[in-house]
């Protein structure tokens, strides 16, 4: 299965002396493609959706994987390392375009949801880049997603708000990963640019059991229909966890009940 992933980047961020040890003791990140592969996790649509990605036409999220001398450490450490050693504009737009690359070979429609540092949707080549690679993808019926990591902080919110639109008016998606959480980011709900509330798996890991995580589940879902965004349920594992997302109307689920994350070769 030709699929593309860049495993949860920037699904957390640290800070102190853990990640400061780590930094300190490791020999610096080059480039993504040094010390990581990509793989691709399939998201489903739990009822039928209007636009077919996610039922008839696949839709992953794209992952980060660490190898080498990385290997042992988790996809959010990882990332946060490429955060801290490089600027995160040449991270996201390094990922972006091997991600965005990879879609464009696929020969049916694919919509692929690629993480983003919020900062980066403040930089004109990036909102440009993403641009650019959705004219060309959407030629061939595919769709690009961004996914919005809820731990970066945008010093420019004015223009990350601005951008988002000009993005969502040349038809890119735009999601809001993690939410539920940690901090969330209200304010870009409120601007009305969000597409998309991924719910975390802390969330919804005991979904048909845990009636409080029933209620936030059933509270975000709300939240998204007043916002007209859609949500996704991640970690979903069981089909009991199915069940009561169905029940809940959650539009979209994503986790290992339904596929594994598949390596790529990119």
């Amino acid at each position: 299965m030709p699929i593309l992933s860049i495993t949860n980047i920037g699904k957390r961020q640290k800070r102190g002396n853990f990640m400061d040890a780590q930094v300190a003791h490791t020999a610096p990140l080059q480039a993504t493609t040094d010390f990581c592969t990509f793989a691709v996790h399939e998201i489903r649509a739990l009822e039928a959706q209007d636009d077919l990605f996610g039922s008839e036409y696949p839709w992953y999220e794209a992952l980060i994987r660490p190898r080498g001398m990385h290997r042992h450490w988790s996809p959010g450490d990882f990332v946060d390392r490429l955060y801290l050693e490089r600027p995160v504009l040449s991270t996201d737009l390094e990922v972006f375009r091997r991600i965005a690359s990879w879609l464009l070979a696929q020969e049916r429609p694919t919509r692929v949801s690629i993480n983003t540092h919020p900062e980066s949707l403040t930089s004109r080549l990036f909102v440009e880049t993403a641009i650019e690679f959705q004219r060309r993808a959407c030629q061939d019926g595919h769709s690009i997603c961004l996914e919005l990591i809820e731990f970066g902080r945008s010093r420019e919110k004015t223009s990350l708000v601005s951008n988002a639109q000009r993005l969502r008016r040349a038809g890119l998606l735009i999601a809001l990963d993690d939410f539920g959480s940690r901090v969330n980011c209200f304010d870009l709900c409120a601007a009305g640019i969000v597409d998309l509330l991924k719910i975390d798996i802390g969330v919804t890991s005991g979904v048909h059991v845990d009636r409080n995580q029933r209620a936030i589940v059933d509270s975000i879902k709300t939240l998204g229909r007043g916002l007209g965004a859609r949500v996704i349920a991640e970690g979903v594992e069981t089909s009991r966890q199915v069940d009561a997302l169905r029940e809940l109307e959650v539009d979209y689920a994503q986790g290992f009940h339904f596929q594994k994350p598949q390596l790529l070769e990119i």
